[in-house]
């Protein structure tokens, strides 16, 4: 089924398509924007003078459905003309079915005070011209997403006003505070530059269904300045390039994977896909993104035209496919590290390490009371510190990780130890090493700032530490990082501390930290020697990279806009003068969930832990990257058997909340 509008609430919008990666919009066309020129256009108030990047012709996505049952119900293709940040952005924020997961259902404590309000007595004060239809000012201007734009538009002005007045249009309550989920929420979004340089704004409100509302736009009561205009010249109309568009998903995915469980599937870009399982794959885009955020898988792919292969190419790619599956890996002759004595030393470190007193059940009781005030639908909150820098935002999943009962009695489908013994065992027999990478949740590390009053050197977590013995005991080699990143936090100066204040995961103190250790464990291996390291072979340079956190995107309506972007101190390494990024023939494999992939493959890549541990120990290192979650991970791995050949090293690397009640299950590999 194919459509090019969408129905929402009685309104019919259509269609055109953000990204959080500043440096995207500088290659779409060059690190400069193109200067604009004047056209008029006619609205509904005045004739103002407007810039090429809104009077440029307006392009309207295409959207495929499947109309089968089951899974095959739950995939769309959405098709973009031109590959712009501004086209993408919208094509994977507006109306996406992943995002839109379980927010139909009415929430139970909504009373509709204020459901028979007409419109002229809406609550929304930071807007004016309120209409039921859409107004004749945007018509032939290409609609945006605003998230993604508003947090461009910050990052290259150093401005989040209008992030801040349109968090606020989602944040009404309609006089009932404490209903978690938003009442509505900003669809379709447009700039309006004006002759002074100006830019007004209009918006699509989106009521959310259960509110028994219609659609309704509006004007802003807020004007933008400076350089504005041309920032959203550039941001409509520059377009990337394959590279770039991938970089855009990839990132997309890594943000959106902590609570709405996505992934990239494992897609040649520009390929067929099929919509469903019987039908013939036509479809071509260049990724294909998997959420599952209620339980059940939902694919949403995109595609652009000129990313699309043809036939010929379709044949080129299957044979460079074919020859690159023959060739390129040189296997190496293999011998297992059989001695223990590092597990052994690990294990009796960890004997009564990490002991449940009272001091644990005192943490743990203050956590529990303050999950239970947050509503069922809120998996982010902060907490204040001593200075505005000392703030900190955190993750419901972690937290309840830390209150996790014994890791081992769950279920067979998420007890990991069996899964982990059976991966050791398959690696085991075909000559590889393998070291398990537990990653501790920064509500760990951290957890004075969690709960106030709590000592910084207390060991909150007793029944993750009593897994990791478990482990070791059953004889899997496990690099304990915790001692590492509890000592790093002496060195935090704020705002940088080892983990990111706003997201869930590690920044580089804490990085550094963690990968100094397992490069010194690499090192200890008895067939290091004979490895072919190259010690100096890498050099490394100190950058930045500008990160929006992940845990932004579910606080609270009203909060979202506190909490902008952080700059973070990172490293970038090279070969030469390229980039480093590891190959098949590497004698290590690293693979995990997204702690291999941030500063990795997104952000300013080749800064992640692969890159680090490459340039320490001088061994190059792939890097295998599951956004969905760790326990993946090892299936694809399983589908790399030729790339297996020339490796000695398997690091398995992930967050150690998926050890407890993980939505992806870890089952058998096959």
């Amino acid at each position: 089924m194919t459509r090019n509008f969408l129905r929402r609430n009685g309104a019919l919008a259509g269609v055109v398509f953000a990204s959080f990666s500043l440096a995207l919009l500088a290659c779409a066309s060059g690190d400069t924007p193109k200067p604009a020129t004047e056209v008029t256009a006619e609205t509904q108030s005045s004739r103002p003078t407007v810039l090429p990047a809104v009077a440029a012709p307006v392009s309207v996505l295409s959207m495929r459905l499947s109309d089968a049952v089951g899974d095959d119900a739950r995939k769309e293709v959405r098709v973009v003309d031109k590959p712009t940040l501004a086209a993408l952005d919208f094509a994977a924020y507006y109306d996406n079915p992943i995002r839109l997961a379980g927010k139909d259902e009415k929430p139970e404590n909504y009373k509709g005070l204020m459901a028979n309000a007409k419109l002229a007595e809406y609550p929304f004060p930071m807007l004016d011209l309120l209409s039921e239809s859409e107004p004749a000012v945007v018509s032939g201007h290409q609609p945006l997403a605003w998230e993604p734009f508003s947090k461009i538009l910050y990052a290259q002005t150093g401005d989040d006003s209008l992030a801040k007045v349109l968090s606020a249009v989602e944040a009404v309550k309609w006089g009932e505070p404490d209903v978690f989920r938003a009442f509505q929420t900003v669809g379709r979004f447009w700039g309006i530059p004006m002759s002074d340089g100006t830019v007004e704004w209009w918006a699509e409100i989106l009521p959310a269904i259960w509110t028994g509302r219609t659609v309704f736009f509006a004007k802003l009561k807020f004007v933008s300045r400076g350089e504005t205009a041309e920032v959203l010249n550039h941001y409509i109309t520059a377009e990337m390039n394959l590279d770039d568009a991938m970089n855009w998903a990839r990132t997309l995915s890594s943000y959106w994977y902590p609570t709405l469980n996505t992934d990239l599937e494992p897609h040649t870009p520009g390929a067929r896909w099929a919509l469903t399982n019987d039908s013939p794959a036509v479809e071509a885009p260049f990724a294909v993104m998997r959420g599952n955020p209620m339980g059940s898988p939902i694919w949403v792919a995109f595609e652009v035209p000129a990313f699309v292969l043809s036939e010929e190419q379709l044949r080129a790619q299957a044979i460079a496919d074919s020859l690159a599956a023959a060739g390129e890996v040189v296997p190496v002759n293999r011998v297992l590290d059989t001695t223990s004595d590092v597990r052994l030393q690990t294990l009796a470190s960890l004997e009564g390490s990490c002991p449940a007193n009272a001091e644990t059940a005192k943490f743990r009781s203050a956590l529990e009371k303050t999950l239970a005030k947050l509503p069922k639908e809120q998996n982010a909150w902060a907490t204040a510190g001593a200075s505005p820098a000392e703030t900190f935002l955190w993750f419901r999943r972690n937290a309840n990780y830390l209150l996790a009962d014994k890791i081992t009695g769950q279920d067979s489908l998420h007890n990991p130890l069996p899964r982990l013994l059976e991966l050791k065992h398959y690696l085991d027999s075909i000559g590889v090493q393998l070291l398990v990478v537990p990653v501790p949740v920064k509500e760990e590390i951290y957890a004075e700032r969690l709960v106030a009053g709590t000592p910084a050197d207390l060991c909150v977590n007793p029944a993750g530490r009593e897994f990791t013995r478990e482990m070791l005991a059953a004889g899997l080699d496990v690099l304990d990082i915790y001692p590492a990143l509890m000592a790093a936090k002496a060195g935090d100066e704020p705002p940088h501390f080892s983990y990111q204040r706003y997201d869930t995961h590690w920044s580089l103190p804490g990085m550094l930290a963690a990968m100094e250790q397992l490069a010194a464990r690499v090192t200890q291996y008895s067939w290091y020697g004979d490895a072919g390291a190259k010690p100096g072979s890498l050099n490394m340079q100190e950058t930045t990279t500008l990160r929006e956190g992940d845990l932004v995107a579910h606080l609270p309506d009203a909060e979202k806009a506190k909490y902008p972007a952080d700059t973070l101190p990172a490293m970038k390494i090279f070969k030469g003068a390229e980039p480093y990024k590891g190959g098949k023939n590497a004698p290590i494999l690293l693979m995990g969930d997204s702690f291999t992939g941030v500063f990795e493959s997104v952000d300013q890549k080749s800064g992640g832990p692969g890159s680090l541990l490459a340039y320490a120990t001088g061994l190059d290192v792939q890097v295998l990257t599951s956004w969905g979650g760790g326990p993946g991970v090892y299936h694809r791995m399983m589908k790399m058997k030729k790339d297996m050949q020339s490796k000695r090293l398997v690091v398995y690397m992930m967050t150690a909340r998926d050890f407890w009640q993980s939505p992806m299950e870890w089952d058998a590999l096959r």
